[in-house]
């Protein structure tokens, strides 16, 4: 073993100065059960192995309930992360020292965390470096004793607010006066995954250390860029039978839509003088086949396939609410890895061509019929969704695309063009750089007018509020 790591030192060494961009692949044999256990001198140093994923960053529903909560959406490669904090025994080791040292080391600066790193680096002939505040949240969300130990520093430069938009391995802004910590330390109450605070990288603060991060060389799967940043949904093709499917227990409809041609927009019918500007100019669509929910998501199927709700959801047939735009799409691929099948969101235009009946297009005002009473819960006085199929179906038979929750639907927002339109999926980039996903079909909260089938709504897509929830297309 000994000769092994020898020589793995001797061929990564020239490209350790710098802390270059490798990864463990010369690790493997170290490897046991996703953990690598590194020799250093006397000492020993642990990294669990995290495997390539997606999550929404910051103030998220189970980090605590917020008003305008910081949220971003990243993906991360696969890296490895220290299991503890590095010890004041390592460091010892790494940079000299009482070798019978104990604990955790603490008392340090950003500078010194980094002279560590370097020399560690050296050392063993592996890319060692400090994680992103990204890969520290992600693996802190992934094990619950991390928070509370020491602060940890990260290799970002400090930021008070995350940008916009889906991220790939981000790494914090190119420069800044400070450095991010992460985790709070054990003097310390309330410690959480998104626990986080900047310092000057020369400060030394008597509850601050370091935990040890580096690349596996695992790319994160292309299908997260592909749906989340640049509308690339893979499909299935129609065979125009609506299908009752059941996972875990819980069933749920499809309805078959047929494709055709239909005037996407605030058409005379649906009361275009209560229309808003970005529903003109009416334009003719045209789609292919596709099935779309009978119901919205239910909270008894979200937590079939999730295994818990989101916070202040009630359970059984009530819609799914209190989920964002990239909530669904975490529920969307595991229900596709459950069933096999391409779930999917539907697209504005297929929203709305389902809500006008499809092709037996009956351009009602809402969902059903021109009268709100009968189909559309709105203007509800508790303002909360009721259980989902309490009034009559549309002619398609779907319940409640008018009312009870807003729809999240998978185009950005953006205007229409007079230009007939095919399978149209919406802007290719953000607006202004905002990262808003279209919603439609208005919520029990609403008044009559935002449940037009017409009516088209947005929001952040890390967003999430008890009036929003989403409906399957497939």
């Amino acid at each position: 073993m000994r000769r092994l790591f020898y020589s793995l030192a001797f061929l990564a060494f020239f490209s350790c100065a710098g802390v270059p961009e490798t990864s463990l692949e010369n690790l493997k044999p170290f490897e046991e059960g996703g953990v690598y256990t590194i020799p250093v001198k006397e000492q020993t140093l642990q990294l669990r192995k995290v495997e390539p994923g997606f999550f929404l960053m910051g103030e998220t529903f189970d980090q605590g309930i917020v008003k305008n909560p910081e949220v971003r959406a990243v993906v991360l490669d696969g890296y490895a992360i220290g299991t503890t904090e590095v010890s004041a025994s390592l460091w010892a080791a790494v940079m000299g020292g009482k070798p019978d040292a104990k604990g955790v080391m603490a008392g340090l600066s950003w500078d010194m965390a980094q002279k560590f790193v370097t020399r560690l680096c050296a050392l063993t002939g592996i890319p060692f470096r400090l994680p992103t505040e990204a890969e520290w949240e992600y693996a802190a969300r992934q094990d619950s004793t991390m928070p509370g130990g020491v602060w940890e520093w990260c290799a970002d430069a400090w930021t008070d607010q995350f940008p916009e938009g889906l991220a790939l391995n981000p790494q914090g802004p190119g420069e800044g006066d400070k450095r991010a910590l992460r985790g709070g330390s054990v003097q310390e109450k309330g410690n959480k995954a998104i626990t986080r605070k900047g310092l000057e990288p020369y400060t030394k603060l008597g509850a601050a250390g370091l935990r040890l991060a580096v690349s596996t060389g695992e790319k994160a799967p292309a299908i997260y860029t592909d749906i989340l940043r640049d509308n690339k949904v893979p499909r299935e093709v129609s065979n125009q039978k609506s299908e009752t499917f059941t996972v875990n227990g819980v069933k749920f409809k499809m309805i078959a839509v047929k494709g055709g041609e239909f005037e996407m927009g605030a058409t005379a019918t649906v009361n275009e003088s209560a229309a808003e500007e970005d529903e003109f100019p009416v334009h003719k669509v045209t789609l292919d086949h596709f099935k779309i929910g009978e119901t919205e998501v239910t909270a008894a199927l979200w937590k079939a396939v999730m295994g818990t709700l989101p916070p202040q959801v009630r359970e059984g047939k009530y819609p799914v609410c209190n989920v964002s735009w990239y909530d669904a799409w975490f529920f969307i691929l595991r229900l596709n890895t459950l069933t096999g099948r391409k779930f999917r969101l539907p697209t504005e235009a297929e929203w709305e061509y389902a809500a006008k009946d499809g092709v037996k297009n009956r351009n009602y005002c809402f969902a059903g019929l021109n009268s709100s009473l009968g189909v559309a819960q709105c203007s509800i006085p508790e303002k909360k969704p009721r259980p989902v199929a309490g009034l009559y179906p549309s002619i398609l038979g779907t319940y409640d695309m008018s009312g009870n929750a807003w729809e999240w639907v998978q185009d950005r927002p953006g205007p229409y063009s007079e230009a007939p339109a095919t399978n149209p999926v919406g802007p290719d980039e953000a607006r202004n750089g905002a990262d808003l996903r279209g919603m439609r079909g208005g919520s029990a909260a609403s008044n009559w007018t935002a449940c037009r089938v017409s009516n088209r709504g947005e929001n952040f897509a890390h967003q999430f509020k008890s009036t929003i929830g989403f409906r399957l297309a497939l």
